[in-house]
């Protein structure tokens, strides 16, 4: 008969017994972390940092919607033709009427037919110019050459003779001219100046010219 060792066995189990009975120790704990005063800061920023890139990743992701302009309406006004009527006045040329022979009634009237320079004319001072009077005889009787003139009556005295004899005797419905030498004042103004035809005692046709010089 074989005789085995329980000495090895036994040693086992009075070392597993002896391990189970022993109090058992926490564990050593680890040693207490230092505070950093300035960890709240950076953590506050590094949350500030993630919540900005979230937002910008957020509204980069998000189409921005372009706002379409309405198509703007003009209103063009179109207009109706209109018609236009002109109207066309004809203006005849008349030349002044020639009167017949003492159709005045009198015996001594004229007619005057032109008339150089026109009044209101402009006029330089000191200038020297002719006045002419065209004139027809529109009365009953001649005018005699010999006992008729044309002369200075009254108003600004613009003329160098006063007296002019009639150039010829004019008959009934004739026509002559009248002319005197005159010159514009060198004050600036308007001058006035009449005259008449004189045959015997008698006095008619009224000349008269008006200027203006500056």
């Amino acid at each position: 008969m074989v005789r085995r060792s329980y000495r090895p066995f036994v040693f086992l189990l009075i070392t597993a017994f002896v391990l189970a009975c022993m109090p058992a120790f926490p564990p050593a704990s680890a040693p207490a972390a230092t505070y950093d005063p300035n960890s709240i800061n950076t953590a506050i920023v590094q949350t500030a940092n993630a919540a900005a890139t979230q937002t910008a990743l957020i509204v980069s992701s998000t189409p921005t919607p372009t706002d379409t302009p309405l198509p703007t309406f003009t209103l063009t006004a179109t207009l109706s033709p209109t018609v236009t009527f002109i109207f066309l006045l004809a203006t005849p040329t008349v030349p002044s009427a020639t009167p017949q022979p003492g159709s005045s009634g009198l015996r001594y009237e004229c007619q005057i037919m032109l008339k150089t320079p026109a009044d209101d004319t402009h006029m330089p001072p000191n200038n020297s110019f002719s006045m002419i009077w065209q004139v027809r005889n529109i009365g009953t009787d001649s005018w005699d050459g010999g006992s008729t003139d044309y002369r200075y009556k009254g108003g600004d005295k613009l003329h160098k003779t006063e007296v002019y004899d009639l150039p010829s005797s004019v008959e009934s419905g004739g026509q002559t001219e009248l002319k005197v030498s005159m010159k514009s004042p060198s004050p600036g103004g308007t001058y006035s100046t009449r005259w008449v035809i004189k045959t015997g005692k008698t006095e008619f046709c009224n000349l008269s010219l008006t200027i203006h010089v500056p």
